[in-house]
Formats: structure tokens, C-alpha cells, sequence
């Protein structure tokens, strides 16, 4: 029987219930979001209705009342992406369809100066379809759609970006700002 996205939420709900830390949850998501990305029966074609201002479109598939656990479906224009960001919450990343780049970056400064950061890569990592990757609450990573066709991936936070205070990063300028709250559609 297929994994679908309802089979997967409560299997999310039954483990950040029972796991605090994210690492060790980490590891229990990630290889779940995988088996979700083997049958895409559940995938819409909606999924890949991007929002021309901002290069990528959002679909809120699955959100708590209390703003955890969000599950979302991230579709990228071609050579499209977003600014190096941290999460301020656990994140894992399954690629659905095409190939996202995200750069890791390496904070490099002590944080004592407000509205500065120096950023330099660390490494870089590929995410096609079934691969995943996952995320600290602190780590800084930026992606771009590195293909000239739409990629489509699936995003578990777990809690919405929205209310998380997170930063977004600008490397040319060093400097550092709260992250802007982008577009999303809930599904309907």
C-alpha cells in the first residue's frame, strides 16, 4: 500500500511527541519523507504553480493549530532560489522532482555585532528525487534550482517558519536580517 501524506503527518505527530531533541528525530523523519517520495500518487499538479515575484510557489499541505509540524510543497523556477537562511527549527528536505542545490554556509564571525554576519561555504549538496537532508535549527543553508525545469520538493519544519524568528543572510554585504515571511497557498 502507498505511503500518502496522511499516513505520514501522524507518523510526524507520534514522533515529535515522543522525541524532543532534533537529533534524534532527525534521523526517524528522514528516511519516512524518502518512502513518501517513492509514490507520488498524492503529488498535485498544483504542486508546480510558481509565484513569479518570488521565483518559487508554497503549498501548505499540513500545519498544527499551535504552528508545528508544517509540511510543505516547494516548487522552484529554473536558476531560481532564496538567500542563505537559518530555520530556528528542525527542517528535513526530500526532493520530489529535478535536483535543488543547497549550500551549507559556515557562520564565521563571533555574533557580536547586530545586523552583521560573515558567511563562508562550507559545502554544497544536491537533492533529487527520493534524497534527503536535514537541518539543526541553527544551520545556514541557501538553494537554487540548478536545472532548467521546475524542481519540486517536500519541507517538514518542525514548527512553521512563520513563527520561528528566523534570519536570512546576504554574504556580498555581510550583513544579516529577519527573514522574509514569503507567499504560500494552503491546499485545497
Amino acid at each position: 500500500m502507498a505511503y500518502k501524506i496522511e499516513a505520514f503527518v501522524e507518523d510526524l505527530k507520534r514522533l515529535n511527541a515522543a522525541h524532543a531533541p532534533p537529533k534524534e528525530i532527525l534521523p526517524e523523519i528522514a528516511p519516512l519523507a524518502a518512502r513518501l517520495s517513492e509514490d507520488q500518487s498524492w503529488v498535485q499538479s498544483s504542486f508546480y504553480d510558481i509565484d513569479e515575484n518570488q521565483g518559487i510557489g508554497i503549498t501548505v499541505l499540513h500545519e498544527e493549530p499551535d504552528h508545528t509540524l508544517l509540511v510543505e510543497a516547494i516548487v522552484w523556477a529554473p536558476g531560481k532560489g532564496v538567500l542563505p537562511h537559518d530555520h530556528q527549527t528542525w527542517g528535513v528536505v526530500v526532493g520530489l522532482d529535478g535536483t535543488e542545490r543547497n549550500t551549507i554556509w559556515q557562520r564565521t564571525d563571533d555574533g557580536s555585532r547586530q545586523n552583521h554576519a560573515v558567511l563562508e561555504v562550507h559545502h554544497e549538496a544536491d537533492v533529487g528525487k527520493g534524497q534527503t537532508i536535514v537541518f539543526m535549527p541553527n544551520d545556514i543553508h541557501s538553494v537554487k534550482n540548478i536545472t532548467d525545469r521546475p524542481s519540486l520538493s517536500l519541507h517538514i519544519y518542525g514548527k512553521s517558519l512563520a513563527h520561528t524568528g528566523r534570519s536570512e543572510f546576504e554574504p556580498e554585504t555581510n550583513t544579516i536580517r529577519p527573514c522574509p515571511v514569503r507567499a504560500k497557498r494552503p491546499l485545497i
